[in-house]
């Protein structure tokens, strides 16, 4: 009964010793008495045990390692390079601009200067409103129109002296074209044969119209002053074919009879419709196309060997037959 009872004791001592993280052997250890109470030993207080690794503390946010926080950090003075880099190119890209749309203007400004120039080369100046227009204007459709049943010319309105184109200082030239002085001669100009410029057969006018082929008419009349001396200007239109043509013709008197000094031959715009007049001492000839209101202007001058010359804008000067 006693090892009985002592074996007892013992576990008992086992399982309080486990239960307090004691040894389990209590004969190393001193204990109460047999059959007495057992005291609870004191537990050790909670520590790091031997061989475990220590705890992490608290991590401050975004706080890294220097060597990784030195790796990521922008070298000094990158950004600013690439600012001014990007600066850089938008100055460049600006001034290519500018410059393209510079040079873009200029040339379209100086097109147009080049066409403008090309179509007034050849004109006169503007004239005054009282000058003109010094002659008559012939319908295709009858008789001359202002001229009378016996073929009298009416005078022309005084003007001041037209000028020759190229005189020097303005002053009028002895072979330009001027208002004519006075009353000229009476012709029946409707009714009568000219000669053609281009060395063909005489042409022979019947109320201003050609009997047979190619068709001519009197296209205009103008009375003027050549070399101080009355002379008329007379323009017969040839239409043969597709292009027309204007048979300018220069009469003087002697001293009441028309005498040819100079003719000339000239193609026409067949869309247009012709105006004559005296201006700056020649005879020009404004064609005007309807559809388009497109102007082109034709000088006639005479030369000092009496010949006709005609100029047009984008053209040189030919000359003509002399009388």
């Amino acid at each position: 009964a006693r090892e009985v009872s002592r074996a007892e004791r013992v576990a008992r001592e086992s399982d309080a010793a486990r239960a307090l993280g004691q040894p389990r052997f209590a004969r190393s250890q001193p204990g109460p008495a047999a059959g007495g109470p057992v005291q609870a030993q004191p537990r050790p207080a909670a520590g790091p045990r031997q061989g475990s690794q220590p705890e992490p503390g608290p991590t401050v946010p975004g706080a890294r390692p220097a060597g990784r926080e030195r790796q990521q950090t922008p070298l000094p003075g990158r950004p600013g390079v690439r600012k001014l880099d990007a600066r850089r190119r938008l100055r460049r890209q600006r001034l290519v601009v500018f410059v393209t749309v510079t040079l873009g203007v200029a040339l379209v400004i100086a097109a147009a200067q080049g066409c403008q120039n090309r179509h007034a080369q050849g004109r006169p100046p503007a004239a005054p409103p009282a000058a003109a227009s010094a002659g008559e204007q012939v319908g295709a459709a009858g008789p001359a129109i202002g001229l009378s049943a016996d073929g009298v010319q009416p005078s022309a309105p005084a003007a001041p002296a037209a000028r020759t184109s190229g005189g020097a200082g303005g002053a009028p030239l002895p072979a330009g074209f001027g208002p004519a002085p006075g009353p000229v001669p009476p012709v029946d100009w409707p009714n009568r044969s000219y000669p053609d410029p281009s060395g063909g057969p005489a042409v022979q006018l019947h109320d201003g119209r050609s009997a047979g082929s190619p068709q001519v008419a009197l296209t205009a009349v103008l009375p003027a002053r050549y070399r101080g001396a009355q002379a008329e200007l007379v323009v017969l239109r040839r239409t043969d074919g597709s292009v027309p043509v204007d048979l300018v013709e220069l009469f003087a008197f002697t001293p009441d009879s028309p005498t040819l000094l100079t003719a000339r031959s000239s193609a026409a715009d067949p869309q247009s419709t012709a105006t004559w007049r005296l201006d700056e001492g020649a005879l020009t000839r404004e064609e005007r196309v309807t559809q388009t209101g497109a102007t082109t202007t034709t000088r006639y001058a005479v030369r000092a060997d009496g010949t006709l010359d005609e100029s047009w804008p984008g053209a040189g000067i030919s000359g003509g037959i002399g009388g």
